[in-house]
């Protein structure tokens, strides 16, 4: 059995999504695959259940309980203080947990504590699972314009001998070239493998309607069947009802953004391709965009804030949505057989 380890340089590089596609891929290939999140960083309350295991436990059909899958849950105040336990108990149930989940697999792809800077709580810590557990490590770099190769090379360094290599994530395509041809060669050079690199995907960082309701603090008012759909974009209706029709055609899948008031706007904007319509100032619909909005099943989700500060609050939901759609693993895994050398991670296990 061989765990891979997928760590990254900051947070949000898409290692849930790469460990679920990978995983998948996997068990396409013939291998016993499970999953393991052995830290897991809370944000939120205590004892909340983590996201991302728990898609990955159904993208998986994995049939063990998440508190094996995901063992150990720290504040971001708590895990620099267990950064610096000399013998800590968290790392005897990662250690004891991994024994179990293990049993009967493959290969564990293993989803490490993000934001991997030397002598950060993080890499202290993703340090300790690594050697604890044996694993081989897959560092993602998600694509960031300003980076380096000496950034990437001093932590390819701290995580030594058992970096397997590293998978770029995420890059536009008008940098795609320049990646290849500056970037990759110099890593190589520093002895760093590229396993691949995968150009950004607008399918990979679009949000349910699920998702962006609950971070606007908004309500779906009907069709909450339909909550699942992705948004694309974003359009905000606030032009006449003369132009309204033929600006809002110009997106697909998208949400718009009008006052509760503007029924003229929202008539429009169901005749378009659309995933939702989100309606500021905690106006209620009209009768008769109600009764379109259910027929065509397109949710409503109403919201109290004006139109300028909801699309403020919008356009901060794309960079923390998360990875757990079906749609987006599928797509993924398309990526990770165009760009990526699947045959160096198989040779691995």
């Amino acid at each position: 059995m061989v765990s891979l380890y997928l760590t990254s340089m900051g947070e949000e590089a898409g290692k849930s999504v790469l460990c679920a596609a990978l995983g998948r891929k996997f068990k396409m290939a013939g291998r016993k695959a499970g999953f393991f999140k052995p830290v897991a960083i809370l944000t939120a309350v205590a004892g909340a259940v983590d996201k991302d295991a728990e898609f990955i436990k159904h993208a998986l059909t994995l049939s063990e309980p998440l508190d094996l899958l995901c063992p150990v849950s720290l504040s971001a105040r708590d895990s620099a203080a267990a950064a610096t336990e000399k013998e800590p108990a968290w790392l005897k149930k990662v250690k004891d947990t991994f024994t179990k989940v293990s049993q009967g697999k493959d290969v564990v792809l293993v989803e490490g504590a993000g934001d991997f800077k030397p002598g950060s709580a993080a890499a202290v810590i993703n340090g300790k699972v690594i050697e604890a557990l044996g694993a081989k490590v897959i560092l993602v770099v998600r694509y960031q314009s300003d980076m380096d190769a000496g950034q990437i090379a001093s932590v390819a360094k701290a995580i030594g001998g058992r970096l397997l290599g590293a998978l770029i994530n995420a890059v536009p395509e008008r940098r795609m070239a320049q990646v290849k041809s500056n970037l990759v060669p110099s890593l190589q050079k520093e002895g760093i493998k590229i396993l691949g690199v995968l150009p950004e995907d607008r399918a990979l960082f679009t949000i349910s309607v699920g998702e962006l309701a609950e971070h606007l603090g908004g309500n779906i008012i009907n069709s909450p069947e339909s909550s699942g759909e992705l948004v694309e974009s974003v359009m905000v209706g606030a032009m006449s009802s003369d132009s309204a029709l033929s600006y809002l055609s110009l997106k697909p899948r998208k949400a718009v953004i009008t006052r509760g008031d503007r029924p003229d706007i929202q008539l429009a904007a169901l005749e378009t391709s659309i995933s939702c319509l989100i309606l500021t100032n905690n106006i209620n619909p009209a009768p008769n965009v109600l009764n379109l909005a259910q027929s065509a099943n397109v949710p409503i989700v109403m919201v109290k804030e004006d139109t300028r500060h909801t699309l403020d609050s919008v356009e901060g939901a794309f960079g923390k949505a998360k990875f757990s759609h079906e749609k987006k693993v599928e797509r993924l895994e398309q990526l990770l057989e165009q760009n990526v050398s699947l045959g160096a991670i198989y040779q691995a296990v």
